[in-house]
């Protein structure tokens, strides 16, 4: 049954997610080719302004997939689980495990993916400064060259990866997490899940404010030039969050469920 809601919510998201990601890679191949051919050494006006404006657009649409995959994932997880379709979904022989689990799974995979193909496309875009793949693999080999060189070991590179998919998890569960909270409320749901949102996000940044004011104390003391954060802390706090918003969620869904 996972399996087909999972199925089921790729269906129903890829229609406008996948269009969407697609569009960083064409912009991506039409900033790299612009900066490439060295587009804004001319002395033509017309030409230097063809160029910025396709800048601008590569700019404007990672901003525009960013926040458009955000906003679509609230949006159809609210409408799917507590709106309207919410009432023919809880009537489903479904547990509501599996109902949780395959909606956190499909919009993490997204928000991966356009995290990937963004980072990528800078990658692409800074490389395009030289000459473009030899670029691209120089930088690959340095990467590779810092890891032999124990400047970043390989186990700290995968548990960093791990840690920020972890954390990707952590995030759309925060959502599922508030805006089922905000279920409780009688009148003015939304608004109560989004004041739920923000006293979560505040408390988040008041732990770690302690985090690395302790951090910074540890290490004045032990005389180290380490300031900076690590991915044990990202990887706890990631795991402690999703099983908290995770318990929420389903506490809300399975127990206290109010679709009028």
């Amino acid at each position: 049954m996972l399996g087909k809601l999972m199925k089921y919510e790729w269906q129903s998201t890829w229609k406008l997610l996948l269009p969407m990601n697609l569009l960083i890679v064409v912009m991506t191949i039409f900033a790299c080719v612009t900066v490439r051919i060295d587009i804004f050494e001319t002395d033509n006006a017309g030409v230097i302004f063809s160029g910025i404006m396709i800048i601008l657009t590569y700019i404007a649409s990672m901003f525009v997939v960013m926040v458009g995959t955000a906003i679509y994932l609230i949006y159809r997880f609210y409408t799917s689980t507590y709106g309207d379709q919410g009432y023919l979904l809880h009537t489903l022989p479904v547990d509501k495990h599996h109902i949780i689990i395959a909606k956190v799974i499909v919009s993490a995979a997204w928000v991966l993916l356009s995290s990937f193909l963004m980072y990528t496309s800078v990658v692409f875009l800074i490389a395009s400064e030289g000459d473009l793949f030899d670029g691209f693999f120089n930088g690959i080999e340095l990467m590779i060259e810092q890891v032999g060189s124990s400047k970043i070991s390989f186990f700290t590179v995968v548990m960093t990866l791990i840690a920020y998919t972890v954390g990707v998890f952590a995030r759309v569960l925060k959502v599922t997490a508030c805006i089922s909270l905000g279920q409780l409320s009688s009148n003015h749901k939304l608004l109560t899940a989004f004041a739920f949102y923000i006293g979560v996000y505040f408390a988040q940044q008041i732990v770690n404010a302690f985090y690395y004011a302790f951090l910074g104390y540890i290490n004045k003391n032990l005389m180290s030039e380490y300031y900076g954060g690590s991915w044990e802390y990202t990887l706890i706090v990631g795991l402690i969050c999703s099983v908290i918003f995770y318990l929420a969620t389903w506490h809300i869904m399975d127990k206290k469920l109010n679709l009028d």
